[in-house]
């Protein structure tokens, strides 16, 4: 693995991987190894498999779990609820993997469920981890979309329903992605997180071979970091809704965005950095998980954490409703062409500093003493402070004027207004001094295209750039657009300074400054 894949691995394995379930396969030794006999009564006298042979209208289902060796499993020792299709099976385009998938498992369940009783009302967990809908209207029973015509056969082995037709298989969101080319780009992209493990807790041990474990049953799970960051699109117990780009989509929107990820020339892994943080910016808030929904019509909230207001005005333009998106087993997709986002609303969001971070600044220490402030519940700012803390920043001499360099990180090739947000004034320890403003001089440290360190004033001592002593202040203190990204980089090379510049002979200005935070508003262009 060279240096660069090694550092991108790196980045990768920032977030937890979740552990997926594999989906299931036709070897009845793993079966058996795993599902224990219930400890059913036995009243008849075929198993599963011959019930369903010696019936003519189930001949079609019966030819293909033959094909594909259910034949065997079902007429093993392990417990299992078969509902049963008549007429014929449908597998027309589909491969080996998935007409086990789409048919055959999604007409299979372990351990046994009975149509009886005054009420059914369940979703019952298939062999590929479908939850479909088991229930009673009236006097009929209904599998998904199906009817019962025949319930309850018992059989040595479980018991079997036969339903009026095939049941649709329906894909999951996560599922979706790989349906049409038309979505290669991004499902390529959420794919290749893709890393198998052996679980060996889960898996059978065999034999030391030459010294090795070997294994009768090798489990190996799927692990996959956007799960972790995004939702777990592939988890059929949860709901989401999801804007799903065609290629179309998914290109216009990395050409849209690339350019805020632009790193400085001399930057070592430039071009692969750019490309990483891009595409997650394209996918991050295109998830929306139902647990953290209100009403969709009127915003969405990504499971990234921003909040799209008005969604079916632009963000899913094409749709009128919730309604019209495509069914899926856990939620919905909404295909489009184009994505609308804002980049203040997603990628390009705002930043926060806070004053008392403990690496987010540095104090001009031959002038400046810096104390961290905290405020207590009673106090009347109390809500209103980033954090509940801030510094008080007081001069060392009575001529000396306060100086501190806060750290920015994450910064794109955009443009921001900066901003410094200070407390009154009599929040200061030292109240003798009177109430009066900060006057500020205000310098911005940071890279140009060539990595080199550049730096610019925003604001100098003969400007009038003066902080109101009687309230929590906001102060627009310049607007600049950084040439380079800094984002993802773990050392910060962005440097904002601010001073309290007041002359030693002006005794109407304070040097004492009082900060909540630095705040790097994206502009909206």
């Amino acid at each position: 693995m060279n240096k660069t894949m090694r550092y991108l691995d790196y980045i990768k394995r920032m977030g937890l991987l979740l552990m997926l379930p594999l989906a299931f396969g036709s070897c009845t030794d793993v079966w058996n190894s795993h599902y224990d006999m219930d400890n059913q009564k036995q009243i008849a006298d075929k198993t599963l498999w011959e019930e369903i042979a010696s019936r003519p209208e189930l001949q079609g289902f019966a030819d293909c779990l033959k094909q594909y060796g259910y034949d065997e499993v079902l007429d093993g020792d392990q417990i299992y609820t078969v509902f049963a299709p008549q007429g014929t099976i449908d597998v027309a385009g589909l491969t080996e993997n998935k007409v086990k998938e789409e048919v055959l498992n999604n007409h299979i369940a372990r351990f046994t469920h009975s149509a009886n009783g005054a009420t059914v009302d369940k979703d019952v967990m298939m062999l590929n981890e479908k939850l479909i809908n088991f229930t009673k209207v009236g006097d009929d029973y209904t599998f998904g979309d199906a009817s019962l015509i025949g319930m309850n056969i018992i059989a040595k082995n479980g018991v079997l329903h036969i339903i009026s037709g095939q049941v649709p298989f329906f894909f999951n969101v996560w599922e979706y992605l790989t349906t049409d080319s038309a979505f290669s780009g991004i499902s390529k992209y959420m794919y290749s997180f893709d890393e198998k493990e052996l679980d060996e807790e889960s898996s059978v041990k065999g034999p030391i071979v030459n010294g090795l474990q070997t294994y009768v049953d090798s489990v190996v799970v799927t692990y996959n970091m956007l799960h972790y960051m995004l939702g777990e699109l592939n988890n059929e117990d949860s709901t989401y809704t999801m804007i799903l780009p065609t290629n179309k989509a998914w290109n216009a929107a990395y050409a849209r965005i690339s350019p805020y990820y632009t790193y400085h020339k001399k930057h070592e892994f430039r071009d692969s950095l750019q490309e990483y943080y891009t595409k997650l910016g394209i996918v991050k808030d295109l998830i929306f998980s139902h647990t953290m929904q209100g009403d969709m019509q009127d915003s969405l909230l990504s499971t990234s954490g921003n909040v799209f207001y008005n969604p079916f005005d632009y963000l899913l333009t094409g749709y009128s409703s919730y309604e019209e998106g495509v069914v899926c087993s856990n939620g919905k997709v909404f295909v489009t062409d184009s994505l609308y986002h804002n980049p203040w609303d997603s990628w390009h969001s705002r930043l926060k500093i806070e004053g008392e971070r403990v690496n987010g600044h540095v104090v001009k220490e031959s002038t400046t003493i810096e104390y961290r402030r905290n405020l207590k519940s009673t106090d009347s700012l109390y809500a209103k402070v980033s954090g509940r803390e801030y510094l008080e920043l007081v001069p060392k001499q009575s001529s000396s004027a306060t100086e501190i360099d806060f750290n920015i990180w994450n910064t794109l090739a955009a443009t921001y207004d900066i901003k410094v947000v200070f407390l009154p004034q009599q929040m200061a320890t030292d109240r003798s001094i009177g109430i009066k403003p900060n006057h500020l001089a205000v310098s911005l440290s940071y890279l140009d295209d060539q990595g080199r360190t550049k730096k610019t004033n925003l604001a100098v001592a003969k400007d009038s750039l003066l902080v109101d002593p009687y309230k929590i202040d906001t102060v627009h203190v310049g607007t600049f657009t950084f040439p380079v990204s800094t984002y993802g980089e773990e050392k910060s090379s962005i440097t904002l300074n601010v001073k309290s510049a007041a002359s030693s002979r002006d005794k109407t200005k304070s040097r004492t400054m009082l900060i909540d935070c630095v705040i790097l508003e994206p502009v909206k262009e």
